[in-house]
């Protein structure tokens, strides 16, 4: 699915650039916004049932990544599992860390990364009755966003699989 929402959402930005009115462009660019949010939560989805699968990393990372939590039941005398979610930015840190140990999260990849989840945040939570962001702002906001999580997922994937993202999801990244 991570590959197709990439896909989509490269599409909508497309489709909202080429759109002359803007209600229709600004509402290609939300499901720009949307479909990239998606692929980045389908890709650590992916890459947390790959380890639990493989049961290659510690089982309390593996729950973390899985949104849960192992805990000591005293009245079942065993560890349990509860649902637990972590944050984003946790997992993809948690990832980061283990994997791609030189990453710098002062750099501008981390940024977009971060400030586009904050714009994907304000679209899904709106403070507003109206959508008042112009299409310049969506434009730029949706290019380094998109740039930023294919950039993160490349990063993950060198440092886990030992090899880049295939070359058809990285001709994504916009200009």
């Amino acid at each position: 699915m991570l590959e197709e929402y990439l896909q989509d959402s490269y599409e909508f930005l497309v489709i909202a650039r080429k759109e002359s009115d803007d209600r229709d462009s600004r509402r290609y660019y939300r499901g720009s916004v949307f479909y990239a949010a998606g692929a980045i939560e389908a890709f650590l989805n992916y890459v947390a049932d790959s380890f639990a699968k493989a049961h290659s990393l510690p089982p309390h990372e593996i729950a973390y990544l899985n949104d849960k939590n192992l805990v000591f039941s005293a009245e079942k005398g065993k560890l349990i599992e509860k649902v637990e979610f972590h944050r984003l930015e946790d997992k993809l840190k948690l990832l980061l860390r283990r994997f791609v140990p030189q990453f710098d999260f002062k750099s501008t990849t981390w940024s977009n990364v971060m400030e586009f989840k904050h714009f994907r945040d304000s679209l899904v939570h709106p403070r507003q009755t109206e959508d008042e962001i112009k299409d310049i702002e969506y434009d730029k906001k949706v290019r380094s966003g998109i740039s930023a999580i294919i950039e993160i997922m490349n990063h993950i994937s060198r440092g886990i699989f030992k090899r880049p993202l295939r070359k058809q999801l990285l001709d994504l990244i916009p200009e």
